[in-house]
């Protein structure tokens, strides 16, 4: 008997210590998984604030681009123009001084469009994202430098503003990016609508980027363009995805929600 309760005894003490250590390893784990956690937030955080603050540089490095544009190039150009009307003022002055001024004064106006464009393309207000991704296709084309092509199946609608612009400006940072570091040939820029998507493929035959080099590249210092991106991808709720082709070719697609511009659709159809 008397064993018997020793045997209790040590029994109960073993439960109570096997008790106490699994509440002991109960509460370390759940520490560290609040500790994990944590510290994800923390790395999330830093790369949050690494992409807002690219995106802040981003545009800072623009408005400080175009105000240099401007001060440098037309506001030269209207200076040359004050000085050549000053001396068209005087009595004996030569027609060619007023010539020479409309000339240049006609040379601003085609800069301070340039200027415009750059910051809101005026073939995407006005005809939308196929037409402007034709136009950009062969743009790119004509400098020699690459082959780029534009395909869609059937007509794309008008879509919201934003959703445009941004697959628009998507489509051209990927492609200087591939003319820059995939030594490719051929760029073929397609746009495919689903009921619920607007997908935008870039398929080239260079040297393609993977998922995993994608998302390294984003927060390496300097990769301003890859931030940019995904800052408009978000902006738009949007997905990037890479692919390799069978016949050894690179894809790009960008897969955008979307809704339609109904109000700039009825327009478009009236002209």
């Amino acid at each position: 008997m008397k064993n018997l309760t020793i045997l209790i005894i040590i029994a109960t003490i073993a439960m109570l210590m096997l008790a106490s250590a699994i509440i002991f390893f109960v509460i370390l784990y759940q520490k560290r998984i609040i500790h994990h956690q944590q510290e994800l937030k923390r790395i999330n955080d830093q790369k949050q604030l690494e992409l807002i603050q690219a995106s802040i540089q981003g545009e800072e490095e623009e408005r400080n681009r175009i105000a240099s544009e401007l001060h440098d190039d037309v506001g030269a150009t209207l200076s040359s123009i004050r000085l050549y009307l000053y001396a068209a003022g005087k009595k004996d002055a030569d027609i060619s001084i007023l010539n020479t001024s409309k000339e240049l004064l006609d040379e601003s106006i085609q800069k301070i469009r340039n200027i415009s464009h750059k910051l809101q393309p005026a073939l995407l207000q006005q005809l939308g994202l196929q037409s402007s991704l034709e136009s950009f296709a062969t743009m790119i084309t004509n400098t020699g430098k690459i082959h780029v092509t534009y395909a869609t199946s059937g007509v794309l609608p008008r879509l919201h503003e934003n959703t445009e612009l941004s697959v628009y400006r998507i489509t051209q940072e990927l492609t200087n990016n591939i003319i820059r570091h995939a030594n490719a040939t051929v760029i073929k820029i397609e746009t495919l609508l689903q009921p619920e998507y607007l997908i935008t493929s870039l398929i080239h035959n260079g040297e393609g980027l993977t998922e995993e080099m994608y998302q390294e590249q984003i927060y390496k210092k300097g990769s301003i363009g890859l931030k940019n991106i995904v800052n408009r991808l978000k902006t738009i709720g949007a997905t990037i995805q890479f692919n390799k082709k069978d016949n050894g070719d690179f894809s790009i697609a960008i897969i955008a929600p979307f809704e339609i511009n109904r109000i700039k659709t009825s327009k478009k159809d009236k002209y």
